[in-house]
């Protein structure tokens, strides 16, 4: 049953597109299940109404556009609430955030081009600003993998960035999951994923070791990763195991380390319809983002207050 189930997961990649994103079906994508039922409705009763084409469309189109707008102005209100949520955080000292990992980093998904949760994230923080300055700097590339990131440390400008910063947000594990299914997939078993977790723990712990190389103290949040395709394939148990299984092995490798935290976002979208997700049904569009940079906020928050109890001690040290 399982060797079924995760066949079935490997048919649904051959649909992977070439630029590497995710994609189950432009059906399924774009408006929520309950406005496309809305327009639905509303076209039948017009048909009985009017029977004139151009009519018919007018009126389709019109309502179209009606249930984009208040999409888009869901999307908006999200993203102004996880900005407005900093208010009560007042940064003083000045602050290199440095973010490194995959598409969730880069922010592929996100239709505004505003980078995805990193983007929130620098919004949220530079209006929570005094005096101070804050800087966040995107490594983020589509498709990483975990050995990928580990040798992009190594190139001058991340190594640089990495030994000034004063917070790391990491975010890796999805395409190591991606290029199992692609190597197993007319033959895709759980035995292979649990074959290559070892592997994953290994490279993992590594990058963290090269980023202690650079930076010893540096605070580092893992971002989890997430299941996007639990709500059209909830009869595949095997997908949240194998996304839960990486999870634990991310909480475990962060809890062996000093100064690291793990922040889970399986949750989020466990039960997420399609208005949390972007075209290719696999990355968050600007709603799911600004999901995830709630999330994170919770957890670096702590970290920024101790960073400026950190800072003003040592300014009072200096001048003593």
């Amino acid at each position: 049953m399982k060797k079924k189930a995760l066949i079935l997961l490997g048919l649904v990649f051959l649909l992977m597109m070439p630029s590497g994103a995710w994609l189950i079906s432009s059906s399924l994508s774009g408006q929520p299940p309950g406005e496309i039922q809305s327009h639905i409705s509303e076209e039948r009763d017009g048909s009985r109404k009017e029977n004139n084409p151009a009519s018919m469309e007018n009126k389709t189109s019109s309502a179209q556009e009606e249930a984009e707008t208040s999409f888009d102005n869901d999307i908006q209100e999200a993203v102004a609430s996880v900005i407005n949520e900093t208010r009560h955080i007042l940064i003083e000292s000045d602050m290199n955030i440095v973010a490194i990992g995959d598409s969730l980093t880069q922010g592929v998904g996100d239709s505004t081009k505003d980078g995805g949760y990193v983007g929130i994230l620098e919004k949220s923080l530079k209006k929570s600003e005094l005096e101070s300055s804050i800087t966040i700097k995107n490594y983020g590339k589509r498709g990483n993998r975990s050995d990928q990131i580990l040798r992009r440390l190594e190139k001058p400008n991340i190594s640089s960035s990495v030994k000034d910063a004063d917070m790391i947000l990491l975010t890796v594990g999805a395409n190591d999951i991606m290029k199992i299914v692609r190597a197993n997939m007319t033959d895709l078993t759980y035995e292979a994923f649990a074959d290559e977790k070892d592997n994953y723990e290994e490279r993992l712990e590594l990058i963290f070791d090269r980023i202690r190389a650079q930076n010893e103290e540096v605070p580092i949040y893992l971002v989890g990763i997430y299941n996007p395709f639990n709500m059209y394939f909830s009869n595949i148990p095997e997908l949240n195991q194998i996304v839960g299984d990486w999870n634990t092995i991310g909480r475990d490798v962060t809890a062996e380390q000093d100064n690291a935290v793990f922040i889970p976002i399986q949750d989020i979208f466990q039960y997420a319809g399609t208005g949390y997700f972007s075209e290719d049904n696999f990355h968050p569009n600007q709603r799911g983002y600004a999901s995830i940079a709630d999330r994170v906020l919770d957890y670096i928050e702590p970290g920024i207050e101790q960073y400026q109890d950190n800072t003003e001690s040592d300014e009072a040290s200096q001048n003593e």
